[in-house]
């Protein structure tokens, strides 16, 4: 194939110290938590004075929330009524279900926080590239650059599985080697030494160890003698996992709008379309709501989105069959076989995968409304089934039964222009355990977003603060309702959280705040990966790969141009090559 990425079709792919520190982010980061809050001092510049109290030699969570309490930000659960949520593990099944809802104290150092820090990752050889394909069942490649041709070629590890969610790891190497010409341009020339870096990508990383991930333990799961300095960094590009049960490896933007815009800034200095304000109805971009009083929108918690799984390869959630909960559970010819069915739902509701529960939240709201005469607080619904092309779910014949007893579970999408009209939102987590695209649109529109928080996190979630740009969810919406009736009693500290947030997404789509998101969360990893590898000799590399890998993926140049027509058609091309192994 002429393109910037080419698939090898005849092969089958198949010591720095690392310092004791609290694990906050400083230096540049700290500006950009600067910025976040800065965004919030903008509407109460007038009413507040920021005293001599803040350094940058502050971390920058203690930054945040002094500067949070001066501007009155903050908002103190305690000193609202909220109930203080410090169970941290809920097993169901031996599954991996929740997450501590105060994610903002990880218990240790994690290469994110080196480079973060502008410390220096420790030293990395190939072999220890090596190792850690070892530790992913798929969906790891080790991308090399050979300077004797000038070209960058992704590896695949022969033990490896092949799976079909393949061209997520092929995006991220394209885009990948477009960011390192761009931004590294000495660096990557005929008379450089070699490069060698791991690479994965996908919705959440593939571990081979999926013991430890169930015990959900706060340390390393892979403990290797001495530690994080005998470890390479991986760079995934997707969801990984909040606790730092593989410290070594950094999230970096996921594969889509986020990697691409930073991609196409690389190039153009250009934010993307996705990241400004809409130029039109219908049009691409985020909807702000202009126009539209938080105190005027809708007062109800509004969702649509896909039926998919979450995290099926750590726990045995469900999405529920009609035939196995309900058909085979209650007496269909009853006088009321919803109210059955729902009451079936909430015995089994821990069972059911997170946007299932959300659907159970809307049946029993909707029951109350009746009752009440009001409108139903949760409005829960999926507008597509899981499947080619997203079909609809409202008439979809999987739902048919469901909808048949007046089971809420379908609704008709809307449009980002419609929802903004609605004072609640919330991102449930799908198959990684997020939703990539949802939460940066949802914080843009007027109204609070309820932030999903579970055993997963994308890499701009680490620039957001509860209490200041969204209000935590447990894991399985349990708390939903007791924060959705706080938001109502206490509207103006609310108000200036969806403020807080929504002014947030204005500056990250302008040029300042997109540079800053671009240097930490892309410049910062990769320069740290480039500056801690320790080139090797081609007889090294020879010797090692001739067993145990093969390549996959050749990209040559770093014509942007060409790696989005690449793309295009990428999925197709990677869907229809499966590797003999």
């Amino acid at each position: 194939a002429v393109s910037l990425c080419q698939i090898n079709m005849s092969s089958s792919p198949a010591s720095s110290q690392v310092h004791n520190m609290q694990s906050h982010r400083q230096s540049s980061r700290q500006r950009l938590v600067l910025l976040a809050i800065g965004c919030a001092a903008a509407l109460l510049a007038s009413m507040y004075t920021l005293g001599p109290t803040v350094s940058l030699d502050d971390s920058p969570f203690s930054v945040s929330r002094r500067l949070q309490t001066q501007l009155g930000m903050y908002i103190d659960p305690k000193s609202v009524d909220i109930k203080q949520f410090s169970e941290e593990h809920i097993y169901q099944n031996n599954n991996l279900v929740t997450a501590d809802i105060d994610n903002n104290n990880p218990t240790m150092t994690t290469y994110t926080d080196l480079v973060h820090n502008e410390i220096e990752l420790p030293k990395y050889t190939l072999q220890q590239v090596i190792e850690e394909a070892k530790t992913m069942r798929s969906k790891y490649a080790i991308l090399r650059y050979d300077p004797t041709t000038d070209n960058f070629t992704g590896y695949y590890y022969k033990n490896e599985r092949w799976v079909p969610g393949c061209y997520k790891l092929m995006h991220s190497l394209s885009a990948l080697t477009v960011l390192l010409r761009a931004i590294f341009p000495e660096r990557f020339t005929p008379d450089s030494p070699e490069f060698i870096m791991g690479v994965s990508s996908g919705d959440y990383p593939a571990m081979v160890d999926q013991a430890c991930i169930y015990r959900d333990q706060d340390g390393p799961c892979d403990e290797v003698e001495g530690g994080l300095n005998n470890k390479a960094p991986v760079l995934h590009f997707g969801s990984v996992f909040r606790k730092a049960m593989f410290p070594n490896m950094i999230a970096m933007p996921m594969p889509g709008e986020h990697l691409d815009c930073f991609v196409s800034w690389s190039t153009s200095k250009e934010v993307c379309g996705q990241f400004k304000p809409q130029p039109h109805i219908g049009g691409p971009g985020l909807v702000f709501g202009e126009g539209l009083s938080y105190d005027e929108l809708t007062p109800q918690v509004i969702w649509r989105g896909t039926d998919f799984p979450y995290l099926n390869l750590f726990n045995s959630l469900d999405q529920p069959d009609y035939e196995d909960y309900i058909e085979d559970n209650i007496d269909l010819n009853a006088a009321n076989p919803l109210a059955d069915a729902i009451a079936v739902m909430r015995e089994n509701y821990s069972m059911l995968v997170p946007r299932w529960q959300g659907v159970v939240l809307t049946a029993e709201a909707e029951q109350e409304a009746l009752q009440t005469n009001s409108l139903p607080k949760v409005n829960i619904k999926f507008s597509s089934a899981k499947g080619k092309g997203k079909p609809a779910a409202v008439g979809n014949p999987k739902y048919k039964q469901w909808e048949d007893i007046g089971f809420p579970l379908a609704g008709h999408g809307m449009p980002p222009e419609e929802m903004s009209k609605f004072k609640y939102h919330i991102d449930i987590g799908g198959g990684g355990g997020t939703t990539w695209t949802g939460t940066t649109g949802k914080l843009a529109m007027p109204g609070l977003l309820f932030h999903h928080i579970t055993p997963t996190k994308d890499y701009i979630h680490d620039h957001l603060l509860p209490w200041v740009h969204y209000v935590p969810v447990q894991s399985d919406l349990s708390d939903l309702r007791e924060k959705v009736d706080w938001a109502e009693t206490h509207p103006d500290e609310a108000r200036k959280i969806a403020e807080s947030a929504t002014e947030f997404m204005r500056q990250m789509g302008t040029p300042e705040g997109y540079e800053n998101l671009f240097v930490e969360d892309v410049v910062k990893p990769l320069k740290g990966v480039i500056d801690a590898y320790v080139p090797g000799s081609q007889r090294e590399w020879e010797k090692v790969f001739k067993k145990s890998f093969e390549p996959f993926i050749e990209c040559p140049n770093g014509d942007v141009g060409k790696l989005f027509r690449w793309q295009a058609s990428m999925k197709h091309m990677c869907n229809k090559w499966e590797p003999k192994l």
